[in-house]
């Protein structure tokens, strides 16, 4: 077995050399309802960055120091089973180390079917959907003809955000960083309002949302926060997803009585809490199939060595969609963008 471990504390963010590969030769035994699972495909999270050499646990996992394996959520083949409700042969999706193989707990996973297209498993109908699902419709009550701003809207979470939001009858402001991702978000997931983020952030709101806005999905923070909670109507909301601003610890507000004044709700959440609105977000898939299909969305680096640089790509923002790493040679052989980024819409029922 093979592994990814932190080798050393990240100073000013981390680089792929604070990491290290790791081979281990013993092979220990399963204790009861236990599987032994082999890595097809990892997602990888921005979020995981709060958790390394910071001595800080969040609610997606404990701390990570020095020789620990981060985890990611993954798609892993059961080789080995304790556990009654798996048997060896089966397709796992749930919390998985950055290893070859391991063994995991069989209440921490979900069986799936066999699909030719697993990188939904990942994507729209993973824990980056069912973030992007449960933030917009559960925590931020998410209306039909409500206008939302969803921000970071080219990343893993943004882009099943902006698909899930259309289709729930919303009007849809993305916001990303350069014509890349500007195009990609018109041209291939039809969002018609997208602004780029390294502009007047402002001006540009001000322009394709003159009424204001009543949804605010925040992934970044700092100047996207201020700039939204002035751009808000009343009773507007804001939901709080992520940090990856620049800035994301900078003022947001010199005057908090905007809140009071416009009856703002700014809310913070964890997909952790909401996995009851999986079946609400495998409905919505569905009902969208003979319409327009939810792509899923991923740029996909192979082989367990590439893990550290690709998260620190992610972290760059330098990739479009959920950054996943192949295993296992799982996703070889299909059609991708010249960018690397592979976007489907294969159906529900084949996912």
């Amino acid at each position: 077995m093979t592994r990814v471990v932190l080798g050393r504390i990240p100073v000013n963010g981390p680089v792929p050399a604070d990491f290290r590969l790791v081979s281990d030769a013993s092979r220990s035994g399963l204790e009861r309802n236990q599987v032994r699972v082999q890595t097809r495909l990892l997602g990888l999270n921005a979020g995981l960055r709060a958790r390394l050499g910071t001595g800080h646990s969040t609610t997606l996992g404990p701390a990570i120091g020095i020789g620990d394996t981060p985890q990611s959520d993954g798609i892993g083949l059961v080789v080995e089973s304790r556990h009654a409700d798996f048997s060896s042969g089966d397709l796992v999706v749930g919390l998985l180390p950055w290893a070859t193989s391991s063994i995991v707990e069989g209440r921490e996973m979900r069986r799936i079917h066999a699909a030719p297209d697993p990188l939904r498993q990942l994507t729209i109908l993973g824990h980056v959907g069912l973030t992007a699902y449960a933030g917009l419709v559960t925590v931020g009550n998410l209306q039909p003809g409500e206008t939302v701003w969803i921000s970071a809207a080219a990343g893993g979470v943004g882009t099943c955000a902006v698909q899930i939001a259309d289709r729930l009858g919303a009007k849809v402001i993305a916001s990303a960083a350069g014509q890349e991702r500007i195009q990609f978000l018109r041209r291939d997931l039809g969002i018609e309002h997208v602004i780029d983020r390294r502009l007047d952030l402002a001006s540009q709101l001000q322009e394709v949302a003159p009424e204001g806005v009543d949804l605010y999905f925040d992934s970044v923070g700092g100047d996207h926060l201020s700039v939204a909670l002035n751009a808000m109507r009343e009773r507007g909301r804001v939901v709080l997803v992520g940090q990856a601003g620049s800035n994301p610890h900078g003022p947001v507000l010199s005057d908090t009585s905007l809140l009071i004044r416009k009856r703002i709700r700014m809310l913070g959440f964890s997909v952790t809490d909401h996995g009851e609105a999986r079946p609400q977000l495998e409905s919505l898939v569905r009902r969208t199939e003979g319409e327009r299909p939810m792509m899923g969305v991923a740029s996909v680096r192979q082989g367990i060595t590439s893990i550290p640089e690709a998260f620190c790509e992610l972290l760059a923002g330098r990739l479009l969609g959920r950054v996943v790493v192949d295993l296992a040679g799982v996703t070889a052989g299909r059609q991708a963008h010249s960018t690397g980024v592979t976007a489907s819409a294969t159906s529900h029922h084949q996912a």
